[in-house]
């Protein structure tokens, strides 16, 4: 495609619309030309244009909005029936938001206001054709880390740590980082953070065929704190039709546009779940120290090791509201698992439930032994990534270690129940 010739289809009625779309392709460096025109405005299109347009067959339709677009939205919905692979550019007046996001729906990957200027239907164009791969762009080329929070009990608190995780990464780092709430259900992040999304992640996959970095931007939701969002949808059962290739697309496309994305997943080894499992660099696994708890994620650890290959570094045991007096210890825990404990949060429910009925994570509000633990956490998670964190021992090498005279500058290595770990409560 990049050597071909770009196709346009121009409808309009409007002779000074099309001299700008003249103007703005003619010192372009790549072929472009207007292959169509329709003098009419896209609300009063017939059939027999509509045969036209899908016979032009045209990489771009520009389609006048006109002074009625809401009459025009419906028809470039039906044009991108007929025409799946054009990308739809919208000129016309300021729309309000309601109308803007009924003609992203209909498939307007692009929308120029009127005055309409040459400058800003070139720059519209190049961004449909970057995000199509027509012209060679150096867009996308960030590989960020994925992250997803995985507990096989609901009530756990992952979702209140993959928040709070999400939230110190970008604050300590300074790294864009995007919080996504793949609990397609009954997600809480949106909740959490006391947003008002007005997408979600489902509006995205929908459109996901004309997502570009622009595009991508409107669907995401900017937190005082720093940290964007990506929202569950509103009504539950709508999740039920996004597939495991689409969510491994999706976490793909998103890791080349940031540095850190979190996913909280469901409370289930559900499709969504292992399909985020597959992609993720860490999955942390969120426990409580209870019975059923404990033996459910146990029941859980051989999915988990066939979704990861039996890469059990991929793999980070997270002990949520640790109780140092409890009848469960460390050593017990990670027996019973076969994994190692990677880090403890303490039990801080009173502060945490507030926070959840605020709308504002703890790691927001000041100093608390939770959010402090937390801060160690992902300060641990950022140093494993640049490689400045020695590496915890795997419950196998802790079991062979007493058989390994290993040494440091001449003094043995300290077994790791020997010093207190960071983030351990």
């Amino acid at each position: 495609m990049k050597s071909n010739e770009i196709r346009i289809a121009l409808v309009s009625p409007d002779e000074g619309l099309r001299s700008i779309v003249l103007e703005s392709i003619r010192d372009a460096k790549h072929a472009i030309r207007i292959a169509l025109e329709i003098q009419r405005l896209p609300a009063a299109l017939d059939p027999e244009e509509m045969e036209r347009i899908q016979t032009a067959d045209p990489h771009v339709v520009i389609l006048d909005m006109g002074d009625q677009p809401d009459r025009a939205i419906r028809v470039a919905n039906a044009i991108g029936a007929r025409t799946p692979r054009a990308a739809l550019v919208g000129v016309g007046p300021q729309l309000e938001s309601d109308f803007l996001l009924e003609a992203m729906r209909a498939g307007v990957v692009e929308y120029v206001t009127r005055p309409a200027e040459p400058l800003s239907v070139y720059e519209a164009l190049g961004r449909v054709m970057r995000k199509r791969g027509w012209i060679d762009t150096n867009e996308g080329h960030r590989r960020g880390k994925i992250l997803s929070f995985f507990s096989a009990k609901g009530g756990s608190g992952s979702t209140s740590v993959a928040t709070n995780v999400g939230i110190e990464l970008h604050r300590l780092t300074g790294r864009k980082t995007l919080l996504v709430d793949l609990d397609l259900e009954l997600g809480e992040i949106a909740s959490l953070l006391g947003i008002q999304p007005r997408f979600h992640f489902v509006d995205l996959v929908r459109n996901f065929h004309r997502m570009d970095a622009d595009l991508l931007a409107s669907y995401i939701e900017s937190h005082e704190s720093g940290v964007q969002v990506l929202s569950a949808p509103f009504q539950p059962e709508i999740g039920q039709e996004v597939t495991q290739e689409q969510i491994g697309q999706i976490l793909q496309f998103l890791r080349s546009h940031y540095d850190y994305v979190v996913v909280d997943t469901s409370k289930s080894l559900a499709p969504p779940a292992l399909a985020t499992f597959k992609e993720s660099d860490q999955i942390f696994l969120v426990t409580n120290v209870d019975v059923p708890s404990l033996r459910n994620l146990k029941r859980c650890l051989p999915t988990l090791a066939e979704v990861t290959g039996g890469d059990e570094e991929r793999l980070r045991l997270v002990v949520n509201r640790f109780n140092k007096k409890g009848l469960v210890g460390l050593k017990d825990l990670e027996e019973t698992l076969g994994i190692g404990v990677y880090a403890t949060l303490c039990n801080d429910f009173t502060s945490v439930i507030e926070a959840m009925s605020t709308g504002r994570p703890l790691v927001l509000n000041g100093t608390t032994r939770f959010a402090d633990q937390v801060r160690d956490l992902a300060r641990d998670i950022a140093d494993d990534f640049n490689g400045s964190r020695q590496r915890k021992k795997s419950f196998v090498d802790r079991l062979l270690a007493p058989f390994r005279p290993e040494q440091v500058d001449g003094a043995p290595v300290l077994d790791p129940r020997q010093r207190e770990v960071s983030a351990h409560g």
